[in-house]
């Protein structure tokens, strides 16, 4: 028999009205009707061979099924999606497996029971370990970039503005200048020093940040109000019923949302921003705007305004970031910058 046999298609598209995301994505469409395809055809060649355990082992862990996990794990596709398509798939598809292997007595049905358990499981455990490695991959990845971030603002605007602040200090004692000019050096130099003291500041407030028992909106804005006591241009706003995240999703959000903060300060200094949170029951969707010079993000590099960080923290969430913004000589200042944080709710 050749398979996928006639009563495959309606299956599949059955886990696909299931799973709408896959209808979007023509790779994932194609891996999940050649998984399929394979799972019955090995449940076909076990039943056919005689196999009675239904096992599923270390010994599963192919390089196929390995890379499937990966695949997975790059389009943030929980196992428990693939879990549930595969009980789908078992539920639907044991009645048809019965009666195309001729299974009759007891000890058949039970042997093609087994054999289709198998077939559809063995993959599991490989999709779970890439799936897993791939995160870990991710988490790592992320620190690292945010050690990396941290010591080039301490090099870049720490040191340099202590440094800064201490070549004015210096200047005013090797040259004696007179009473004015000295007041003058010496204001520049105490500015230069408590914009140092502010960064230092700022840096302690991100890595301490928090969301703990509070709503991820009630953390942010006190967050925000640590770090920008004086910022009256921003202003959040929101739709919906605010609910709680899992922990480890709104502490993840709460500093990928911090740095969209911090860099509008950096690169938009004076602009006005709001923070936007619409809550709905399929997904909760986080939009900072302001309306600053905004930047080409065609022409950008990719670690611009740490995007490449925020989107590494948004795929171990299983979140996803857009990030929106054109320069133009035309229109001038105002254009702005919008970074959107879309977060599934209700499924994993």
């Amino acid at each position: 028999m050749q398979y996928p046999s006639a009563h495959l298609p309606p299956m599949v598209e059955q886990i696909r009205a299931r799973f709408p995301e896959l209808a979007d994505d023509p790779v994932l469409t194609q891996n999940l009707v050649d998984n399929v395809t394979s799972m019955i055809t090995e449940a076909h060649e076990r039943y056919a061979a005689g196999a009675e355990d239904s096992v599923v082992s270390g010994a599963y862990l192919d390089p196929d099924h390995l890379a499937t996990g990966s695949l997975h794990a790059e389009q943030s596709q929980h196992p428990a999606g693939a879990m549930l398509a595969a009980e789908m798939l078992f539920d639907a598809y044991l009645p048809v497996f019965v009666d195309e292997v001729g299974a009759e007595s007891t000890a058949e049905v039970l042997r093609a029971t087994r054999a289709l358990h198998a077939g559809i499981w063995s993959r599991f455990p490989a999709g779970a370990v890439a799936y897993t490695e791939a995160l870990r991959q991710r988490v790592m990845t992320a620190h690292l970039d945010s050690r990396t971030q941290i010591s080039r603002d301490l090099h870049d605007r720490v040191a340099h503005g202590i440094l800064a602040g201490l070549q004015r200090l210096d200047l005013v004692l090797l040259t004696d200048p007179p009473a004015g000019e000295r007041a003058v050096q010496l204001d520049d130099a105490a500015r230069l020093l408590r914009g140092a003291l502010g960064d230092v500041q700022d840096l302690a407030v991100s890595l301490h940040a928090r969301v703990g028992d509070a709503l991820l909106d009630d953390a942010l804005a006190r967050h925000a109000r640590d770090l920008f006591p004086d910022d009256d241009r921003l202003s959040f706003s929101g739709t919906g019923t605010p609910d709680q995240l899992p922990n480890w999703q709104a502490e993840e959000a709460l500093t990928i949302l911090l740095e969209a903060l911090t860099n509008r300060r950096k690169h938009a200094p004076g602009s006005a921003a709001e923070v936007h949170f619409a809550w709905t029951p399929a997904a909760l969707v986080v939009t900072v705007s302001d309306d600053g010079p905004g930047f080409d993000s065609a022409a950008a590099v990719d670690g611009r305004l740490g995007q490449q960080t925020m989107r590494e923290r948004a795929a171990v969430i299983g979140a996803r970031i857009d990030v929106e913004s054109v320069e133009s000589v035309e229109s001038g200042p105002g254009t702005g910058t919008t970074v959107r944080l879309t977060i599934p709710r209700g499924t994993l």
